[in-house]
């Protein structure tokens, strides 16, 4: 009896031994697995890459408004999506309070001075306000200050901002839409709050890649000559 009880505890530390070998083996086999697949995985993104870096070009990682494609009503395809359009007057009137950053100017409806980012031109309640140059509508909105507003996108990364006007919708005036220079995009109204004291105006904004800038300063003087009366430099 003794002698079978040696005899099976033996089997068990055989059978124990055999499954210690069998589990090393299959994982050297998993080991050895890996490190193939880890090899050609580098191999084959070698070749890869090779050819990208002597051939190909590779895409642009960010995105430029200048230059993604917009649609063709309205564009004008001779224009370089580099360079700033010309420009024309939005509305015919008189301007009476200019754009200015640095020097305030007095607001009437706020009994306050305060520095004014764009240009106001007075104008007729219910004149149309047309788009300076081709381009798309990027955003239409109301502001909470200066009323409903409609922005319009042009080559060069200049943004023009037409604000204060009557919040209606237009026939092919929409986010996304191409517009061409001089196309009526709104109309003149009264629904800016912070200028409801004033005059009928429109509240013109301008920025250049993302910089605010005096709208005025990019309009040849031929078109403020035609838009604009004599006394077109003053200010409130």
């Amino acid at each position: 009896m003794e002698n079978n009880k040696r005899t099976n505890e033996a089997r068990r530390e055989e059978r124990a031994k055999a499954n210690r070998i069998l589990y090393l083996v299959i994982a050297l086999i998993l080991c050895l697995g890996a490190a193939i697949a880890g090899i050609a995985a580098s191999v084959t993104s070698g070749r890869r890459a090779k050819p990208i870096a002597e051939t190909e070009t590779p895409a642009a990682t960010t995105s430029d408004p200048r230059t993604e494609p917009t649609p063709d009503e309205g564009k004008d395809t001779a224009a370089d999506p580099d360079v700033i359009p010309t420009l024309s007057a939005p509305v015919t009137g008189r301007v009476f309070r200019a754009h200015d950053l640095t020097v305030p100017v007095y607001s009437v409806t706020l009994d306050e001075y305060r520095v004014h980012g764009g240009a106001d031109i007075l104008t007729a309640a219910g004149s149309d306000v047309r788009a300076m140059a081709s381009g798309v509508v990027t955003e239409i909105s109301d502001h909470p200050l200066l009323g409903h507003s409609v922005s319009v996108l042009h080559a060069g990364n200049l943004t023009t901002v037409y604000r204060n006007l009557i919040p209606e919708e237009i026939d092919g005036i929409a986010v996304g839409a191409a517009v061409a220079g001089g196309q009526v995009i709104g109309h003149v109204g009264d629904s800016a709050m912070i200028e409801c004291c004033d005059e009928p105006h429109l509240h013109l904004e301008m920025t250049l890649a993302g910089t605010s800038v005096d709208p005025l300063d990019y309009v040849p003087e031929e078109s403020i000559a035609a838009s604009f009366t004599e006394d077109a430099a003053f200010e409130n």
